[in-house]
């Protein structure tokens, strides 16, 4: 065989070999009008519904300039009416199954198709650190990122999963996949749940958006 006949071989092995399907990436959404209940001390109801919409479209956002369209998970109708407005393909998460609930969804909905589920409320996230999770899982591999309180801001894999979302969940999870990749990031780490954490964020660079609506 000459050395045409084996390179042209070579490219139509590579021509047939299946493209990696693109990541199912996901962002469960409880509810607007009912967020951030610890910062009730610091913040009306109104107020904390803007802060949830506006980490929600930041977070979003962030996950198109890395060059993906987030799939919006939930029942609320102001998250769904929202995510509509903005084209954002729009998936129902099962009653009263929380966040576990909710990544489950994302998995059915994902079929063969590798996943990534974030949090909704990082207000420091760049569009780099969503691709650093988003290359282990491309690979076939799982990937998982903590928040600063032990969370888990950020999970990725293909196929079924033990989803233990809740106190104390990164370690869980980190245990539970098959030698995950760990995203250590700020984006990742910071997420709000508290007062002090809004501070945090608005009084970094990258998080300086939020005093500009009033927050922190």
């Amino acid at each position: 065989m000459s050395a045409r006949s084996a390179g042209s071989g070579k490219h139509r092995r590579r021509e047939r070999e299946p493209a990696v399907p693109d990541p199912v990436v996901a962002l469960p959404i409880r509810s607007f009008r009912d967020a951030y209940r610890r910062l009730a001390v610091a913040y009306a109801p109104p107020s904390r519904a803007l802060l949830a919409r506006s980490l929600a479209t930041h977070t979003a956002d962030v996950v198109e300039e890395a060059g993906v369209a987030p799939l919006i998970v939930s029942s609320a109708p102001d998250v769904r009416d929202w995510a509509r407005r903005r084209s954002h393909d729009v998936l129902a998460d099962p009653p009263g199954g929380g966040l576990n609930g909710a990544a489950s969804e994302v998995v059915g909905y994902a079929d063969r198709r590798p996943w990534l589920i974030l949090h909704s409320d990082l207000p420091c996230l760049t569009s780099e650190e969503v691709q650093e999770a988003l290359r282990p899982v491309r690979a076939g591999r799982q990937a998982v990122a903590f928040s600063y309180d032990g969370g888990t801001s950020a999970l990725g894999g293909s196929g079924p999963f033990p989803f233990s979302y809740g106190v104390g969940s990164f370690h869980r999870h980190l245990h539970a996949g098959r030698r995950p990749s760990v995203v250590v990031s700020l984006g990742f780490a910071l997420d709000i749940d508290r007062p002090g954490d809004l501070s945090v964020a608005a009084r970094h660079p990258r998080g300086a958006w939020l005093a500009g609506l009033g927050f922190g």
